[in-house]
């Protein structure tokens, strides 16, 4: 569990390279992330020797396929959240977060042919009202937290789909986006090496943290019941929307209070299901 336990933190830590990059356009933000993300997994592969792992992911079409598909969806998460920090919108990319775990549930109905029980939709509703009330709070559908939740629940489950090793899964996934992220800072003439010392170092520390949280999550998640993962992945939002009130002072009003006691309540009723769920197939279990 503590391997998926930090994955979580670091997540929700991951703005604080605003901080020393506050004024670096996103996309080349996005770009040295998937860079640096993938000379290091490149590393670890090499010194682990386990590049006969993505030789073997490669070999497999319906595999290799399906984590390239993941790969780009999660590029595109990537670029979005990062848009959403740089632009301060901290508070909605956390709420973005709170959501996935429900659109999860949703994805798992219309993918896997999981069932909702009664728990989960009452969960379903409650989140929902909250969206709607801050879409009609401030006349504007929260339109990145729903992008955010949505495409990284995709990511998900087109991570169970591929069932690939981890490492080896990351690299195809980092390397499929590599030549978007080259591409980028040709067309847009971004130069790293010019960027401050500060900034760049925190850029890459990004990539560097972002790929360790992924290979942290892929080795954690199958290791520990998912109930606790579906508890655990609630850290990072909230890590995020601390960050965004306490320390880049990013607008929290009483609307969006009210909203987010519904996603809270959606949140604790769906962790108690998950909780119960648990208890009874462990009891049939044994």
């Amino acid at each position: 569990m503590s391997a998926t336990f930090v994955a979580y933190v670091i997540g929700g830590l991951l703005p604080i390279y605003k901080l020393f990059a506050d004024e670096v356009p996103a996309w080349t933000v996005v770009s040295i992330r998937i860079i640096s993300a993938f000379i290091f997994v490149t590393l670890l592969l090499r010194l682990t020797g386990k590049f006969k792992h993505v030789k073997q992911l490669w070999r497999s079409k319906r595999q290799r396929n399906t984590v390239l598909a993941a790969g780009l969806v999660l590029g595109g998460n990537w670029t979005l959240y990062l848009y959403a920090i740089g632009e301060g919108y901290l508070v909605e990319s956390s709420l973005g977060y709170y959501i996935n775990p429900l659109v999860s549930v949703l994805f798992g109905l219309l993918f896997f042919g999981e069932r909702l029980n009664r728990a989960q939709l009452l969960a379903i509703v409650s989140a929902v009202t909250g969206v709607l009330i801050l879409t009609f709070g401030y006349g504007k559908f929260p339109i990145i937290a729903f992008s955010l939740a949505i495409s990284f629940a995709f990511y998900g489950v087109l991570k169970k789909k591929a069932a690939a090793e981890p490492l080896s899964g990351l690299f195809l996934e980092t390397l499929v986006t590599l030549p978007f992220a080259l591409l980028t800072l040709g067309l847009t003439g971004a130069n790293p090496l010019a960027l401050p010392t500060e900034a760049l170092l925190a850029i890459v520390m990004l990539g560097v943290a972002t790929a360790i949280q992924l290979m942290l999550f892929g080795y954690g998640m199958p290791k520990i019941p998912f109930v606790y993962v579906g508890i655990l992945q609630y850290i990072a939002p909230t890590l995020t929307l601390i960050l965004g009130v306490f320390l880049f002072n990013d607008i929290f009003t009483p609307i969006h209070f009210i909203a987010f006691l519904f996603i809270w309540l959606a949140v604790a009723v769906f962790t108690i299901s998950g909780i119960s769920s648990g208890r009874m197939k462990m009891k049939k279990v044994s």
